[in-house]
């Protein structure tokens, strides 16, 4: 159904700006402060943190630097050692598997290939016919779809012209409206979608 077709496309309806466009903007404004706000705390605390934990290390190093010293080379040795540990019993198992089927994956796609191939060699009319075969259904789809679309088009723009041409004044006012109306509404949506997500 085109836009001409609906009954009332001559008696536009309000646009409800104050629903369609005000409110779903300052709700989407409100919404961004309020992550923005979180987000400058969230920075904000992990800043301070950070300086206070920097401020008592270096403290602690200014303090007894031989001790603290000492403890951070044995903090790294230990996650030096858990990392070594982790690459060894859980990373490199998981890349030798990940390469093991990658080997298999390719030979195994040698062997299709080959198959093809040699079909393609002894029947090569066949194996053209069916490989074409998907790409010409889409294609004789895409064409059909294409063509209604126009069809629907030249018909809706053909009823719009004869609007036109009996009542200009009107058509023209009531496809700006009819216009205007539907950006809003798709603009009412996008911004209650995007509410939605964050």
């Amino acid at each position: 159904m085109t836009f001409s077709d609906n009954p009332n496309f001559l008696f536009p309806k309000d646009l409800d700006l104050e629903n369609k466009l005000f409110l779903p903007t300052s709700r989407l404004f409100s919404q961004l402060n309020l992550q923005l706000q979180a987000l400058y705390q969230d920075i904000r605390t992990a800043l301070i943190d950070f300086h206070a934990s920097m401020a008592s290390s270096a403290r602690q190093l200014y303090d007894q630097p031989g001790p603290t010293l000492t403890a951070w080379y044995d903090q790294a040795a230990r996650r030096s050692d858990e990392l070594y540990a982790r690459m060894t019993e859980e990373l490199l198992p998981q890349a030798e598997a990940s390469y093991q089927q990658l080997v298999a994956d390719v030979s195994d796609a040698g062997r299709e290939t080959q198959l093809y191939l040699q079909n393609f060699l002894e029947n090569p009319e066949a194996v053209a016919a069916e490989a074409i075969a998907p790409v010409m259904a889409y294609l004789d789809a895409a064409t059909e779809a294409t063509e209604q679309a126009l069809l629907n088009s030249f018909y809706a723009l053909s009823d719009l012209f004869n609007l036109f041409m009996e009542q200009p004044t009107e058509t023209l006012e009531s496809t700006y409206y009819y216009l205007m109306s539907e950006l809003l509404d798709l603009y009412s949506q996008a911004v209650s979608s995007l509410l939605m997500q964050i």
